[in-house]
C-alpha cells in the first residue's frame, strides 16, 4: 500500500544520499500507513494524546499533529509548517523515532510514565530494544461554552485549571480568558477540562518563533 505523500521515483540511481535518507524515513513509516489507527479525540491522559498524535502522523495530517502540541511548544515553532519541517527532519535523522512512531502498536512500547509533583507535567519513555526516547506533556486548561441554539466554542486558557478560580473576600469567581461569554442569557453550559498536550517530542529541536501568532 502506498503511503500518503509517498513520491513516485523514476530511477533509484538518480537519488542523492540526502534523498535516500528521506526515503528511509518514509519506508519506516509504511507499516503504519497501511494500517493507520483511528484518531480518537481524547486528551485526558498523556497516552490518549500520544495515540491521537500518532494516528494523525500516520494520516499525513501535520495540522492535526500540531493541534496535539502545548501552547508553548506551538509558540516555539510559530506555525505548523515549521513544526512539520522539524518533525520530518527528526524522522529522517532518528531511526528509533521513525520506527516507533511508524507502528500502530506504539503504546505497547511505553517503558515508563511519570508525573511531576505539580500534576501539570508528565513524561512517557518509549523503548524498542536498547533504544529509547522521551515525549514530554503539559496539562492545559480548556473551556467549552455551549449556547441554547447548540453552537459551541472551545478555547485553551492561558493559566492552569487551578488558577481559573479566584478567591476574594466577596467570594469566588471564575477567570476565563476565552471564549468571550457575551450572550450569557442564552448560555446553557460551560465545561472545564484539562488536556494533556505534547510539550517536547524526543528532544525535537525547535527553531526561533516565527511571526505567525498562536491562539
Amino acid at each position: 500500500m502506498q503511503a500518503p505523500g509517498y513520491p513516485h521515483v523514476r530511477s533509484r540511481r538518480s537519488l542523492s544520499r540526502a534523498a535516500a535518507g528521506r526515503w528511509l524515513g518514509l519506508l519506516l513509516l509504511l507499516p503504519a500507513a497501511c494500517a493507520c489507527p483511528t484518531p480518537v479525540e481524547r486528551w485526558d491522559t498523556p497516552q490518549a494524546t500520544l495515540a491521537l498524535w500518532q494516528a494523525r502522523l500516520c494520516r499525513d495530517d501535520p495540522e492535526g499533529e500540531y493541534a496535539c502540541l502545548s501552547r508553548d511548544f506551538q509558540k516555539s515553532f510559530g506555525g505548523y509548517q515549521s513544526y512539520f519541517a522539524a518533525r520530518t527532519a527528526l524522522l529522517e535523522q532518528n531511526a528509533t523515532a521513525a520506527w516507533l512512531f511508524g507502528h500502530a502498536d506504539l503504546l505497547d512500547h511505553v517503558a515508563d510514565l511519570s508525573f511531576d509533583a505539580d500534576g501539570q507535567h508528565a513524561a512517557i519513555v518509549l523503548q524498542t530494544g536498547d533504544n529509547s526516547l522521551v515525549v514530554g506533556f503539559e496539562r492545559e486548561a480548556w473551556v467549552s461554552a455551549t449556547w441554547d441554539d447548540g453552537h459551541t466554542l472551545t478555547a485553551r486558557q492561558r493559566a492552569p485549571l487551578d488558577s481559573l478560580v479566584v478567591k476574594s473576600a466577596k467570594g469566588q469567581w471564575l477567570r476565563i480568558d476565552r471564549p468571550e461569554l457575551t450572550d450569557t442569557a442564552h448560555l446553557s453550559e460551560v465545561r472545564f477540562s484539562g488536556r494533556w498536550l505534547i510539550s517536547d517530542l524526543a528532544g525535537l529541536a525547535t527553531p526561533p518563533a516565527a511571526a505567525e501568532p498562536v491562539p
